[in-house]
This record gives C-alpha cells, sequence and structure tokens, in this order.
C-alpha cells in the first residue's frame, strides 16, 4: 500500500484546516497525532452535539433546566464516543469492499477529527437551545411572528448548508483512511445510511400490517 503523503510546509491546525483541507488534515493527524487526541476531541463536540436533541426533551416533558444542563455534560461526551465507536466500525467495514487499506484504529482517529465542525457550531447550538427552552420564536401556524419565520428560515438554510459540508468532509475524510477517491468514501458513507433507512422502512410497514390486521380481529 503507498500512502498519500502531503509536503508539510507549515504547521497544520486541524481546528482550521478540517474545513478546506479535509484530507491534509486527516493524513496529519494519523501521522502526528494519538487516538486520544482524536476521543478527546469527538468527547468535547458530543457536548454541543447533544443540545438540540436534549433541548427537544424540554418540548414534550417538564424537565428543569440545570437536569437538561447535566445531561448535556455528562451524555453529550458518551453519545460523541459511541457515534465515533460505530461509524468507525462502520466505515472500515464498508470500506474494505471498495479495496480500501484504513484499519479501526485509523478510522477512529479519522472521525474524531471530523466533529471538529460541531465544536465552532457551539453557539449556535447553545441559542437553539435557549430558544427552544423559553419557547421563543415558536413555528406555530396562529403564532408565528416575523421573528420567528426569519430564524426558521435562516436555521434551516444554515443547518442544510452544514449538514452538505459535513458529508464532504467525512467522504474525504474516509477517503484518505483508506487511500481511495473522495467517490468511494462518500459510497462508503452513504451505504449504511441508506441500508438502515431500507430496514427501518420495511420493519414499520410490518409493524403497520400487523396492527392492522390485529385490529381486523
Amino acid at each position: 500500500m503507498q500512502q498519500t503523503r502531503y509536503e508539510e510546509t507549515e504547521k497544520i491546525n486541524p481546528f482550521f484546516s478540517i474545513w478546506l483541507s479535509t484530507r491534509k488534515t486527516v493524513r496529519y493527524v494519523l501521522d502526528h497525532k494519538s487516538l486520544k487526541y482524536s476521543l478527546t476531541l469527538a468527547a468535547i463536540a458530543g457536548v454541543p452535539s447533544s443540545i438540540s436533541g436534549i433541548g427537544e426533551w424540554s418540548k414534550n416533558f417538564d424537565i428543569s433546566l440545570w437536569l437538561l444542563l447535566l445531561g448535556i455534560l455528562i451524555l453529550g461526551p458518551i453519545i460523541g464516543l459511541i457515534g465515533v465507536g460505530i461509524g468507525a466500525v462502520i466505515y472500515t467495514w464498508v470500506g474494505k469492499w471498495f479495496g480500501g487499506y484504513g484499519t479501526f484504529r485509523e478510522m477512529a482517529q479519522a472521525m474524531g477529527v471530523v466533529v471538529i465542525p460541531s465544536i465552532w457550531l457551539t453557539p449556535y447550538w447553545i441559542l437553539s437551545f435557549i430558544f427552544v427552552y423559553n419557547n421563543l420564536f415558536t413555528m406555530n401556524l396562529w403564532e408565528a411572528t416575523s421573528g420567528s419565520m426569519i430564524w426558521f428560515i435562516l436555521s434551516n438554510l444554515f443547518t442544510l448548508t452544514y449538514s452538505i459540508w459535513m458529508i464532504i468532509i467525512q467522504s474525504k475524510a474516509i477517503g484518505e483512511v483508506h487511500q481511495f477517491s473522495s467517490g468511494k468514501g462518500f459510497a462508503t458513507l452513504i451505504i449504511p445510511s441508506i441500508t438502515i433507512v431500507i430496514i427501518v422502512f420495511i420493519v414499520a410497514i410490518i409493524i403497520g400490517f400487523s396492527m392492522a390486521m390485529s385490529s381486523a380481529y
């Protein structure tokens, strides 16, 4: 296996270079950083990433603010590490189908680095949490204000752009680990997602059919 090497003309800072020089950043981390470095990033990124999900609980359950914050600080890092672990297993395995050479350890290092953008988005997630928790900018059709409409549009555009960029970053990172093209990296990324969607769809149909049959009798 011949790895792609990059001539390092300047010190790379993954917090900035991951956005536009993903493959170079991933190779730098694989060559010069430890697994602990990536896992630490994953744990940190898990905090802002969990803010949105845990914040939604406040809409359906009467949970005090301090319990929500405690849940974010405790569950966030755990969720972040679990996500990296699961992703590393899946992308290492699927990547082998396309002739990839990456190992689980290398993929875990890469997955820990690609979550850096989530850390950058911490202010946005905190702002969203505040809005949700305090019922600001509600999107109730009959109570929506101009402010809520503007926030809804901008927030969705921002989230869409971020999601697309994350797919690009992840595809390049997977490609660098396995030493194949970013296109194959995208296939490695998307195939498991499509498979999961199909399985969930089939299970939902089976459950719905079973319930319909039960009600018929």
